[in-house]
């Protein structure tokens, strides 16, 4: 018996399944045009809601389906919305200042103390009222639309030196990838791949020091260098985000708390990439697209090999300094019933192929 697939089944599902016969009369068939092989009438669409669609994946690229206002939880991400209609939607639950609207309840957190903290929906309205549904419902669909169709996972960004429950200083990573500088310089630039996180952590160890010393030792020291920009400035329209998922319910509610612009307390790439700080951003894109945005430095990624060896890199540099890194990313407990059906029935059933 095959494994249950949880994304298969809604995505064949979600709508209804169409006949399984394409034809009234099988022996009595036109042919069939390959773009349309189910001989579907085309809809006649809206051309200013076409042009107000987000546009990410160019030619070829699937329509989303409407988002169902009712299914929305504190896991809904920008990237889910179909149009500005499917904004609409969401802060019409806003305007309503029901508290027990999807949307109020998916705004519901526990605090450290493990007590419910929930938002409030006057201040919340006050807020829609204040920037206008038209306004706001545009910006959503922009955040959505600069998403990458495949983001980067929060676990894979590195711990840097900066924030306040960061070990080090952001002279250090300075000094790590800029040669001749102090006591630091990593080997990025040869055939030297970065050490698995918590590989290490802190300087103690004698696998740190080689590693935050290693492009003093490759032959040329001067070769391991990236462009380091301390305390960079943007505004919020020229970054780029580069996690996908970003929630709406919790960026709307920092939002109405009056976050925009000011330090993102995250560190940026020399081209705008957003490397954490992304709910604040959002926030911000939802007030004031203009508004200018800080952070503790930008890093040249490029110089580094890309932004995945990079961050690889910069991941081990954050451990040596001491910042052990997430390996695995928090699990919302209502984020996904199928994946959990899916999970216990594959335990129950053995795999064959």
């Amino acid at each position: 018996m095959k494994r249950f697939n949880s994304s298969k089944w809604i995505t064949e599902n979600k709508h209804g399944k169409l006949s399984e016969m394409k034809y009234d009369d099988p022996f009595n068939k036109k042919e069939e045009d390959p773009k349309n092989p189910m001989g579907i009438p085309e809809i006649e669409k809206d051309p200013d809601a076409q042009a107000a669609a987000p546009k990410k994946g160019g030619e070829g690229e699937k329509e989303k389906a409407p988002l169902d206002p009712a299914a929305i939880t504190n896991q809904t991400s920008y990237g889910e919305l179909s149009g500005e209609e499917d904004a609409k939607k969401i802060l019409s639950q806003l305007q309503s200042k029901d508290p027990n609207q999807p949307i109020f309840k998916a705004m519901e957190f526990k605090d450290d103390d493990g007590k419910t903290v929930k938002p409030d929906p006057e201040k919340i309205a006050k807020w829609v009222d204040g920037k206008g549904v038209d306004t706001l419902a545009k910006r959503m669909v922009a955040i959505g639309a600069a998403l990458p169709s495949t983001g980067l996972p929060k676990k894979d960004m590195p711990f840097l030196p900066g924030p306040k429950d960061a070990v080090g200083d952001v002279d250090d990573v300075e000094d790590a990838l800029t040669p001749g500088q102090g006591k630091y310089g990593v080997d990025f630039k040869e055939a030297v791949d970065a050490p698995s996180p918590n590989t290490f952590v802190g300087m103690k160890d004698k696998a740190a020091q080689d590693y935050m010393q290693s492009g003093e030792k490759d032959g040329d020291p001067m070769d391991d260098k990236a462009a380091f920009e301390k305390d960079p400035k943007i505004a919020a329209s020229a970054a780029k985000p580069t996690q996908s998922n970003i929630l709406i319910a919790k960026s709307i509610g920092m939002a109405a708390n009056g976050v925009e612009g000011g330090n993102l307390g995250a560190y940026f790439s020399t081209d705008n990439e957003i490397l954490d700080g992304h709910h604040r951003w959002a926030a911000t894109m939802l007030n004031n697209p203009g508004a200018e945005m800080g952070g503790f430095a930008a890093i040249d990624l490029k110089a580094m090999g890309g932004t995945k060896p990079a961050l690889k890199h910069l991941t081990a540099i954050g451990n040596a300094l001491g910042n052990k890194t997430k390996t695995s990313e928090a699990k919302d407990p209502r984020s996904s019933l199928y994946e959990q059906l899916e999970k216990h029935i594959n335990k129950l059933v053995p795999y064959k192929k």
